[in-house]
Parts: structure tokens; C-alpha cells; sequence
């Protein structure tokens, strides 16, 4: 398979639980997205990845005339049924519109999973005219979560796996893929940056583990999925579920201009 078929067939896997497994965006952080591109003139927009609709529908709402496309048909059905009239399976690498078609492109939450982002922000920079908008979230150290749950329900899955007598999933691959959003920023930094959202809060283990019951994220894969239903109550039995943890959520949208 190649890494666009890879990366299909992963959000075709996920397709039915993608949403009920992600924090919407606020209402307040799409009114900033909104006033930030009607700002710099952006009315015409291609959302590259735009998954199962979460940003293009709010960007409809607020009369913005959207186009939005995605390696993954399962993604793009729950886009459609969800009232997203324009939709086409296709790579951003290989965008299928002419040059300087939309005002801007856009991409949510999809930077860390390019494989060669120089090369995608080339291609889709030939048919904007204004700007490349990329939804990131902040990944260093004065935004990450002020808790080590994420480790230790790592160790929890880990510790299970081996007892159970299977292979380990690669411990912090979620952060080597974030670490790529960290490390592009710095090497071609934007024009601007600007966070548009900023929520703390409280929760606890079992919450965060309900999401990956769901076999919501990639690395749930590596087992079979009688194994990794077994893994995740083995890993839950050995957790105190009223275990309080903090988290952040820092949300940015960083513009790259095109001339």
C-alpha cells in the first residue's frame, strides 16, 4: 500500500467514531477562524482533509463558500450525510483545481499526518491565492498537558499487552507524529500565529480511556480486536478510575501569505 492508500484505509477504519472521539472546536474558536479569514479576504476556501465536515460546516454556517476534499471516502460519507454539499476524494499532494481557484486553503488537525509537508504546501499553495490556514494544536512545553496521564496510561496498555503475551504498540508515537507539527513550524515559520482557543480543565482516566475503547486512533490496530478489547479492560482493572488529572488545550491557527 502506499502511504495515501495507508492512510485511507486507517480513517475508513474510524470513519463511525471520529467524532464522538474529538473535542469540537468552541464556538468561540470558530468565530475567531471566521473573523481571521474574512479579515484577509478569504471567502472561497478548500478544506484540504476535511474529514467528516467538524470545520466545514461551521464555515458554511458563517457564509463561506467551501470546498472540501480527502483521501478517505468513509470520512467523506459522514461529510455528506452531515450536509456538506461539495466533496471530492482527492489528494492534497495532488489537488484537482486549477491555480489560484480558492482564496485559501485550510487544514485542520492534518499537518502531523504529511508525510513530506514541503511538498503539500506546494501544491496546494499553487491554487491559493491569499493564504494556507493550518488548525494546529500547540505542542511545546508551556501549552502540553500539566499531567502525565498520557504515560501512565500508556504503561497501563503496555503492561497488559505483555501479560497477555502480545507485542507492545510503539509507546509515544503520538508524539513523534505531533513533534512533526513542532518541527515544521520551526523550520518555516508562519506569517502569523494566532490562538484561538485556550480551555484547562479537570478530568479523569477512565474518561480518557473511554476514547480509545471506541479503537478510535491508529496504533489500536496493531492487535487484533478481540486482543485489544481484552488489553484495554486488563489496562482499566489496573487503573484508579476516580484518578483526577489536568489537562490544556491550546488551539491555533497558523496563516502562511502566498506572494
Amino acid at each position: 500500500m502506499s502511504s495515501t492508500e495507508t492512510t485511507a484505509a486507517r480513517f475508513n477504519a474510524i470513519a463511525d467514531v471520529y467524532d464522538e472521539t474529538r473535542e469540537p472546536l468552541s464556538q468561540g474558536a470558530l468565530d475567531k477562524i471566521a473573523s481571521t479569514l474574512s479579515r484577509d479576504g478569504c471567502r472561497k476556501l478548500l478544506e484540504a482533509g476535511v474529514g467528516t465536515g467538524r470545520i466545514a460546516i461551521p464555515l458554511a454556517q458563517r457564509g463561506f463558500d467551501i470546498v472540501g476534499i480527502d483521501v478517505s471516502p468513509g470520512m467523506l460519507a459522514w461529510a455528506k450525510k452531515k450536509g456538506v454539499r461539495r466533496l471530492i476524494v482527492a489528494d492534497g499532494n495532488l489537488p484537482p483545481f486549477r491555480r489560484k481557484t480558492f482564496d485559501a486553503v485550510i487544514m485542520a488537525h492534518v499537518l502531523h499526518l504529511l508525510e513530506d509537508p514541503p511538498k503539500t504546501f506546494k501544491a496546494l499553495g499553487e491554487i491559493a491565492s491569499r493564504e494556507i490556514v493550518v488548525l494546529t494544536r500547540a505542542r511545546d512545553g508551556a501549552h502540553r498537558d500539566p499531567d502525565e496521564s498520557r504515560a501512565v496510561i500508556w504503561e497501563a496498555i503496555r503492561k497488559a499487552a505483555m501479560e497477555l503475551g502480545y507485542a507492545t504498540p510503539p509507546v509515544g508515537g503520538w508524539q513523534r507524529n505531533f513533534m512533526r507539527e513542532v518541527e515544521y513550524l520551526d523550520r518555516s515559520p508562519p506569517s502569523e500565529l494566532v490562538t484561538i482557543q485556550d480551555v484547562s480543565g479537570v478530568t479523569t482516566l477512565v474518561e480518557r480511556l473511554k476514547h480509545m475503547e471506541k479503537r478510535a486512533y491508529g496504533w489500536s490496530y496493531s492487535f487484533p480486536e478481540e486482543v485489544f478489547h481484552k488489553v484495554i479492560e486488563r489496562a482499566k482493572s489496573s487503573l484508579d478510575p476516580n484518578m483526577k488529572v489536568k489537562f490544556r488545550r491550546v488551539e491555533r491557527m497558523a496563516i502562511w501569505k502566498i506572494g
